[in-house]
């Protein structure tokens, strides 16, 4: 039986094709919703204005792809979007998660963003993470309800 090889990688076109091409639905539902962009348009948004997102594999698939925008010189924009491949590997991407979020709220005084209201799975983890999720306001181009989250630095 092979072991396992988790590992961080640099985000990349290949990556975030493959990214893309087994996104969860949830998580595509809620790229969509915030600005009508395609879950590759907001992807490669995301990316391009990250100082370092990454991907975290599992033997050679992508199992999520996450960065931090910078805001402001004390605001972070933290965002994610995972796979399929997500279900096999949560505990192992749990501490991976909690590790990142710990470096981001390193660099930045408070971390906010928003989550889409329908997605109680990833509300479930960023409460875990230590995020405040905060009562659910209309947001995104069709005003669907997504949840303010804040999270302060260390």
């Amino acid at each position: 039986m092979s072991s396992r090889v988790a590992e961080m990688l640099p985000a990349d076109d290949r990556l975030i094709a493959m990214t893309v091409a087994n996104a969860r639905m949830a998580d595509r539902l809620e790229f969509e919703a915030i600005r009508g962009l395609t879950v590759e348009q907001e992807l490669r948004y995301s990316v391009e204005r990250s100082a370092r997102p990454q991907a975290y594999m599992v033997n050679g698939r992508v199992v999520a792809m996450f960065g931090d925008i910078k805001l402001d010189e004390q605001t972070g924009v933290p965002w994610l979007i995972s796979t399929t491949e997500i279900d096999k590997h949560h505990r192992s991407f749990l501490i991976e998660c909690d590790r990142e979020v710990a470096a981001m709220r390193q660099r930045y005084q408070v971390l906010i963003n928003y989550t889409d209201a329908r997605y109680v799975k990833a509300l479930r983890w960023l409460r875990w993470l230590g995020f405040h999720m905060h009562d659910a306001v209309p947001y995104g181009i069709n005003g669907e309800l997504f949840h303010p989250m804040t999270l302060r630095g260390l």
